[in-house]
């Protein structure tokens, strides 16, 4: 009964965050415009608000979520998808009435995802380019979304803990991080 109840919150998180192409539309099949709104992060996770949507969160209870990064793929802007994706979660639960204090959502960065744990000094010396994804970040960690970045990961890409920049701590590993937020009652929402 565990294995069928861990994989609830991942498919119900799935259709409130949507997919890429979901959120390119701008009107309905009947002309009408769609709302998009960004109640928490203001910039970033446009949401479409559905005030009688089933499955909606208790905005009483602690939502836990680790989500676990591991692509590099981005958006039109070039910020990274999946951290787009884990802004439109806070909005999607701050739209449903659920506080800083409730939300518990960590981001857990590894593989291709690993550049998105640099300081905007540090990209730019190693592409050559400013972090599209800076401004993104901060709106993350003021949210109260807790940033690690897989310390094995850091060395794979020759990267060092200075290199680091704000709002992101460095983890042992991705391989221990997300077991250990688990363990404290984090659902798993691989990314």
């Amino acid at each position: 009964m565990q294995r069928a109840t861990r994989f609830v919150l991942p498919a119900a998180l799935a259709l409130a965050l949507g997919s890429g192409a979901a959120f390119a539309a701008s009107s309905s099949n009947d002309g009408s415009k769609t709302e998009w709104i960004n109640p928490v992060v203001k910039d970033y996770g446009k949401m479409h608000p559905v005030p009688d949507g089933a499955l909606s969160p208790d905005p009483n209870k602690d939502w836990k979520i680790v989500f676990d990064v591991g692509m590099g793929n981005t958006m039109d802007g070039g910020v990274n998808a999946a951290l787009w994706h884990v802004a439109r979660a806070v909005n999607v639960y701050g739209n449903a009435g659920v506080d800083k204090e409730h939300r518990k959502f960590a981001v857990v960065l590894h593989g291709a995802a690993t550049p998105l744990a640099l300081s905007p000094e540090a990209y730019k010396k190693k592409f050559g380019k400013d972090d599209p994804d800076t401004k993104l970040k901060q709106e993350l960690a003021d949210a109260g979304v807790t940033l690690y970045v897989c310390g094995q990961a850091l060395a794979d890409h020759g990267f060092t803990e200075d290199q680091v920049g704000p709002n992101v701590d460095v983890a042992l590993s991705a391989l221990a991080a997300v077991p250990v937020l688990e363990s404290q009652g984090y659902q798993l929402f691989p990314m």
